[in-house]
């Protein structure tokens, strides 16, 4: 009796499951907190672990299958495909994991440069009240505006002196 109850709780949560991937898509109602982690959070991780689950489920039907072919009995047909289909997957998700792990590196090394370069950080504005530190969004692109500026003027300059000491006999 414990064993059809253990079915049954088994696929209560196989159906809660699927119940559980209609929120993922709630984080995208909030276009600013584009959070990668919090993106592989919700959507990768609970395929990882299910694809780990699987490739491990069907991993074990196929050493029990080579077991008992190895003991003389006749060998049942599409356990290596379902292992291969199943470890393909696996590797999917872990293809995706890693882009995710490399956007987040990559958004962490432009939000510790843009606080490196940026003379004051910015902020959102929030109410009537206007902040007391940082600048506003608008003034941070006036910022960077300046900034692009300079550069290419630095660009231009430099591109001066090497032709002129290019034409030099």
């Amino acid at each position: 009796m414990a064993a059809p109850v253990a079915t049954t709780g088994a696929s209560h949560m196989s159906q809660g499951q699927p119940q559980q991937q209609p929120q993922p898509p709630q984080p995208p109602q909030q276009p600013t907190d584009v959070d990668p982690v919090a993106k592989f959070k919700s959507l990768l991780l609970p395929r990882l672990k299910e694809s780990l689950a699987t490739l491990f489920k069907v991993a074990g039907q196929a050493f029990n299958q080579n077991a008992q072919q190895d003991g003389g009995f006749k060998p049942a047909e599409g356990h290596q495909q379902k292992f291969e289909k199943s470890l393909e997957e696996f590797y999917g998700v872990c293809d995706q994991v890693e882009v995710s792990l490399r956007l987040a590196l990559e958004s962490q090394s432009q939000v510790s440069d843009s606080n490196k370069f940026t003379p004051q950080p910015v902020l959102q504005a929030k109410g009537d009240t206007p902040p007391t530190e940082g600048q506003l969004y608008p003034n941070y692109l006036a910022t960077i505006r300046s900034q692009i500026t300079c550069a290419k003027e630095v660009h231009d300059m430099l591109h001066e002196c090497v032709r002129k000491l290019s034409d030099r006999p």
